[in-house]
Formats: structure tokens, C-alpha cells, sequence
């Protein structure tokens, strides 16, 4: 737009260049540090980088940006190590960088990188000694012109061309500097987009890569990482180092290719339990993955669960990761993504010579997100799905609506003294029922987590009831002669004994248990393992009215829920 004006006011312009360094989070996590230029800064645990962790000092790091130099000095000032570009910084180190540099603020953890950015603006001056009649005079005015307009300028444009010319280039600066924040936005994302490869630990529960070049987008093509897109070199089912890999098919990396070109963001899920288990390092699993994305030879990013938690597939804590702190902000499409894996639940022989899968893992944590699935062979070599069958316990057809008690008249709790003999898996619901509805009723809660032994179990049956009060026996039960012992001291007694059997199935044991394991904060919480659960369904028997119970009484599994997060995960298929 342009336009002829008096220039009584605005006189000669001068472009200045104004600078600025921000040191801006890796993961958004708050929003961009300035670094007045000169001027020491100072990082660490606090409300301006939201870092918590204990191990990180409150002055962690000490940030000097020299403007002339286009650098910043990093220097470490905690006690626990820091990192600068992939290097450990010991206490009172200091490296400089330059635009795109990175460091870490505790270890390998709270990356941020550094960048310098120029802006220009104009300001008025008046040549010296020349006089002001002299600077009056007509000048041509053009949009950056008007960017950059006092109050005294619109004065004077009002007076020459009225109001309405104005509102009009208040109403255009305005959209201007709408227009500018939203390109500064995609600027910010633009220069993440060519950062150097990036590693990140989340609480030792989840390691993130980043390889340079990754940009934020709507459509995911995820893929687990072994017998997926690589396999081993050796020929063995387990890589015997970190350099025995190869590609899986030639097809891998043009069809990676593909997609990325086509606008997916190729994202490798993966569960690495070798690290937990100590088998694996975290350097070397690290120094793999390069290797590996390197060969691929486009932007990647990896997602690594290395222990038992919310981010071990088919959890899907790892894609929520992405979905939150991972992809910028961008909303991905379900509908446009998908996710490809070996852990598809497959049978012996799916194909000639092929062994059963060693699970439906991959399968099932494409379900739990709600995208497509596809096995290797389907989508790199186009072959036809093969026969799967899903886990047998699906947790999603609980219904919550079911009777409590199988018959639904059994009384509970007995009017009478009595003994109650609980039966059934670990996890499967035994201690919650036993103090939601016998404890508060005066039942006696008998327990060998508590006690230690069955015969201390049995002493305290009988002391119970002795004393006029009945007894729940809050133990697995599986076999007769376990039963036989409280029956025993019900006969003793003079009192009825009865059976609770909890109607819950092998899979579903197992369902609560990793429930149990993932969301239990009880620091004395005792691991129950899976050869428990293996040792009651190989030494179950039946209770029967013949081994002296007065009634058996199954207990269904009716889902209750104290917050929908417990929920939305108790719902998902976790094997």
C-alpha cells in the first residue's frame, strides 16, 4: 500500500538491528529463556524450566551469551553432571556454542538448544543543525513504512487523508503482528526441524531419539524396531552385540522413504526390557540406534520403553508421549496413521517354516490407540493377512452390571459365625472384596502376606474364633489340602464353613496383576511374579461341597474404578 504524506513529523528513517538469544526447551516444555546479551544466567530445578528432579541443583547451569560472537558459555554449576552436545560437563566446566548448539541440563535430560534471532525496526532522527522547514516535505510511504508509525505520524496522516486512512493501517499492523506471531510459531518449529540428533530420558521409564530433520505432522507411520524393520545378522533370534543387525527386506528403507516424502512422520516404537534386565546398556543401545537411522537416511524419531511400566508396549503410554510432548502440538490424524509390528498374534505355521508369534503385542497396542495394524509381510512385501487369534481376555467385555455373588442370593455376609475359605488366582480380586465387604461387617482378616505362615494362618483362625467372631481366610486356597485346614478349625469350633471361589480366568489374573504393578505407590508392595500364577492353575482343584463346605460361592469380577485414568488403562489389552 502506498501512499503520499507530509512528513512535518517522521523526517529521515534509520534501520536499527536488534538482537536476541533464547535458550528454548527441546520439548516445549516452557516457553523460550531469554539471554540478554552479556548478562550471566542461571538454570536449573525451578518454575522457569518446570524441572523437578531432586538431582538437578537449582543452579545447574550457568548460560553468558555474547551477541558479537553470536555463542553462548556453558557452565556447569551443580553438583550432578550436565551435558554439552552428546559430552559430559564436570562441575565448573564451560563449553561455548553457537546457533543450534545443544546441552542438557542434567545428564542427558532437559535438552534445550540455543538461538539467535535479527530483527530490524526504523527510528526517526533529524539531520544536525539542518533546519525543520527544510525537512518539510512530501515522501513516499510503503508497507514497512507504516510498521513502524508514532502516534505524532497517524496524527498528521489523519489530518492529510482523515480517519478512516487511519483505522485503516491500524486495522492492517494489526494483522500484521497476528500474521508475524503465527510465522514466528512456524519459524520456532522450522529450526527445531534441522537440530542436531537428540537423545532424552524421561524418569528412567522412557528414552526418546530425535534424529535431525524430524518435523511435527498429523500423520503417524509408526513401526516397532525388531524383526520389523531390522533383523539379525548372525542369523540368531537374539542379536549376539549391538553391530549384528541388518535391514529386514530391501523394501524397508525405500518405502520409509516414501512415506516421509508423502508427509508421514516415521516414529519406531520399541521395547527394549534388555536394559532392565541389565543385558543391554543405555550407551550402547544409543550408539545402535544411530547406526540404524542412519541407514534408514530420513528423520526418525524412537521411542524406547527399557522396563515394566506405562510405556512397555501394548501400553500406550509411548504414543501419548508423542501426542503431548513429542510432536509440537500438532494434532495427529487416527484415521491417517497406523502402526506395523511382528507381535501380531499369529499361529504356528502362518507361513511355511514360520513359528508362532511370541505374542500379539503389536496387534493389540494398535488397538488400544485405535489406528490400523499391519504385519512386515503385509505392508513391505504386500502378502494377504494371516490367521491371528486376539488374547483371550479382552477387558473391555467386563460387565459392570454383572451380580456380585453366583447364585445372586448368597448372603453376605452370614448372620451367623462362620469361616469363609477365599480360592482363587493372585490379582484376582480377593483382598479388596475381603475389606469392602467382610472387615467393616466384623470379620476377622486372616492373610499369610501378614502373617507369614499357614500354621501362624491356622492359629489365628482358631484364636478368632475362639472369641466369638468368623473368620475370612484371605489366601490363593487352590488345593484340598490347603482348604482342609480352616475347615478343620470350623469343625472344631462348632461353626459352618464356606468357599468364595473368584471366578477369574488365567489371562485375567495376569490383567490385574500388571494393573496392580503398574499403578501400585505402596513403597511395601510385594512383586508377585508369573510362576505364581502358573503354580495355581497347575495345582487347582475344584472346591466341593465333600470336602466339608457348607455352601461354594463363586465371585464375579465386577469392574469399579476409583478415577477414570485407572480406568482408560484397565480397559486396554496389556499382553
Amino acid at each position: 500500500m502506498l501512499f503520499t504524506l507530509s512528513c512535518k513529523r517522521i523526517g529521515l528513517r534509520i534501520v536499527r538491528c536488534i538482537m536476541e538469544c533464547l535458550a528454548i526447551c527441546c520439548q516445549k516444555s516452557h516457553d523460550p529463556i531469554v539471554l540478554p546479551d552479556g548478562e550471566s544466567i542461571l538454570l536449573g530445578r525451578g518454575p522457569l524450566t518446570r524441572i523437578t528432579d531432586k538431582k538437578c541443583s537449582r543452579n545447574q547451569v550457568q548460560l553468558t551469551a555474547n551477541y558479537a560472537r553470536k555463542e553462548v558459555r556453558v557452565t556447569q554449576l551443580g553438583n550432578n553432571s550436565s551435558s554439552v552436545g552428546g559430552k559430559t560437563l564436570s562441575k565448573g566446566g564451560s563449553v561455548c556454542l553457537g546457533p543450534g548448539g545443544t546441552f542438557c541440563i542434567l545428564g542427558d535430560s532437559y535438552r534445550h538448544y540455543i538461538h539467535f534471532n535479527s530483527t530490524t525496526s526504523s527510528g526517526r532522527n533529524h539531520a544536525e543543525g539542518e533546519p525543520s522547514a527544510k525537512k518539510a516535505r512530501y515522501d513516499t510511504l510503503s508497507d514497512s513504512d507504516e510498521d513502524h508509525l508514532t502516534s505524532e505520524d497517524l496524527e498528521d496522516i489523519g489530518r492529510e487523508f482523515g480517519q478512516e486512512m487511519v483505522e485503516k493501517i491500524q486495522k492492517t499492523n494489526k494483522n500484521k503482528d497476528d500474521s508475524n506471531k503465527t510465522a514466528k510459531k512456524e519459524d520456532l518449529i522450522t529450526s527445531r526441524s534441522v537440530l542436531k540428533d537428540s537423545w532424552e530420558d524421561i524418569d528412567q521409564k522412557l528414552i526418546v531419539f530425535t534424529s535431525s530433520g524430524i518435523k511435527a505432522r498429523s500423520k503417524i507411520a509408526g513401526f516397532d524396531l525388531d524383526s520389523t524393520l531390522i533383523t539379525t545378522q548372525s542369523g540368531k533370534v537374539f542379536a549376539a552385540s549391538i553391530t549384528d543387525w541388518r535391514i529386514l527386506y530391501p523394501e524397508v528403507i525405500p518405502r520409509l522413504s516414501e512415506l516421509w516424502k508423502s508427509g508421514y512422520k516415521v516414529v519406531i516404537f520399541t521395547n527394549q526390557l534388555y536394559i532392565q534386565k541389565k543385558q543391554l546398556s543405555v550407551a550402547d543401545l544409543k550408539a545402535k540406534i544411530e547406526k540404524i537411522v542412519n541407514e534408514l537416511n530420513i528423520p526418525v524419531q524412537v521411542f524406547i520403553a527399557p522396563g515394566l511400566n506405562v510405556y512397555r508396549k501394548p501400553v500406550t503410554g509411548m504414543w501419548k508421549h508423542l501426542l503431548d510432548k513429542a510432536n509440537d502440538g500438532v494434532t495427529v490424524s487416527l484415521k491417517d496413521s497406523f502402526f506395523v509390528g511382528d507381535a501380531a498374534g499369529r499361529a504356528a505355521g502362518w507361513a511355511p517354516g514360520k513359528k508362532k508369534d511370541f505374542s500379539c503385542n503389536d496387534r493389540t497396542f494398535a488397538a488400544n490407540i485405535g489406528i490400523d495394524f499391519y504385519t512386515p509381510e503385509e505392508f513391505f512385501l504386500k502378502q494377504k493377512p494371516a490367521p491371528f487369534e486376539w488374547p483371550k481376555f479382552i477387558p473391555k467385555n467386563l460387565d459392570p452390571n454383572a451380580d456380585l455373588l453366583n447364585p445372586p442370593n448368597a448372603k453376605l455376609p452370614s448372620e451367623k459365625q462362620e469361616v469363609i475359605v477365599m480360592a482363587g488366582y493372585p490379582a484376582s480380586g480377593k483382598s479388596t472384596f475381603v475389606k469392602e465387604h467382610l472387615v467393616p461387617r466384623g470379620y476377622v482378616h486372616v492373610n499369610r502376606d501378614s502373617l507369614g505362615t499357614w500354621q501362624k494362618c491356622v492359629s489365628a483362625c482358631k484364636d478368632a474364633l475362639s472369641r466369638g467372631k468368623s473368620v475370612v481366610v484371605d489366601n490363593t486356597s487352590p488345593t484340598k489340602e490347603v482348604r482342609k485346614r480352616y475347615i478343620d478349625c470350623a469343625k472344631q469350633a462348632n461353626v459352618p464353613a464356606r468357599c468364595f471361589l473368584f471366578d477369574v480366568s488365567f489371562e485375567h489374573a495376569l490383567h490385574n496383576n500388571k494393573i496392580r504393578e503398574i499403578t501400585n505407590k505402596d513403597s511395601t508392595y510385594k512383586h508377585v511374579g508369573h510362576l505364581a500364577f502358573v503354580k495355581y492353575k497347575s495345582s487347582y482343584e475344584e472346591p466341593s461341597y465333600e470336602e466339608g463346605f457348607e455352601e461354594t460361592v463363586k465371585v464375579n469380577f465386577v469392574p469399579k474404578f476409583k478415577d477414570d485414568c485407572v480406568k482408560e488403562l484397565y480397559m486396554q489389552f496389556l499382553y
